[in-house]
């Protein structure tokens, strides 16, 4: 064919039916952003699914403020045999929240002080604690026993107390800058509470028709 003189390409385009030019594809701005869209969304559902399977360690997006918001619900599930749950009420002036970490078999909060210092309280509920050498003490908080550990550190104040009660134990741990008055850890401490669980099952049995599984609310294993 190749010695064949005659034009076989033009005489087989000229056999075949008329068609419409095929148009080639050219990057243009639209384009290039169109598949920097279509990489962004599979990115994202790649994380999702990832995060789906990979839940994060810390579920506290809040600080366990005293109610039925979402950190106490948290909470709740967090430690769901405790009882009591430990949450701010109000904070005296100079002292502010400092952080919070919610995970599954404890939580943990912080308060900062313009006196004290940073991560001068840290409250943490867990559902046991060791009390070992510590002093049971009259309670401050109804349904509770309290234990207290004092350990000062040279020029700085610092103790430990505890609270337990059925199914969790509640501790305080204090450690304040050198020369901060150890009068400050009275306001502190009232300004911490206690929340029975019971209350935030009722809640969300209520509002959500769901069960807040635990104490006080028994669900299918």
């Amino acid at each position: 064919m190749k010695r064949d003189p005659r034009d076989l390409l033009g005489t087989f385009r000229a056999l075949a039916p008329p068609r419409k030019p095929i148009v080639l594809q050219r990057w243009s701005f639209r384009r290039v952003g169109l598949a920097a869209a279509v990489l962004g969304g599979t990115a994202v559902a790649v994380l999702a699914s990832y995060s789906s399977f990979f839940p994060a360690q810390n579920i506290g997006v809040h600080p366990p403020l005293c109610g039925t918001g979402h950190a106490m619900i948290l909470s709740a599930q967090a430690v769901p045999s405790a009882a009591q749950l430990p949450c701010i009420a109000a904070l005296p002036s100079g002292w502010q929240i400092g952080g919070e970490n919610i995970a599954s078999g404890h939580v943990t909060f912080w308060l900062d002080s313009d006196l004290a210092g940073p991560r001068a309280v840290a409250v943490t509920l867990t559902a046991a604690c060791d009390v070992s050498g510590a002093r049971q003490a009259s309670s401050d908080q109804p349904g509770t026993r309290r234990f207290d550990r004092p350990a000062s550190l040279g020029g700085r104040f610092a103790s430990l107390r505890f609270y337990t009660f059925p199914g969790g134990c509640v501790s305080y741990q204090l450690d304040f800058a050198p020369g901060a008055s150890p009068l400050l850890a009275t306001g502190v401490r009232s300004a911490v509470a206690f929340m029975p669980r019971v209350t935030l099952v009722n809640y969300v049995r209520d509002k959500e028709s769901l069960a807040l599984c635990g104490r006080g609310a028994a669900c299918p294993g």
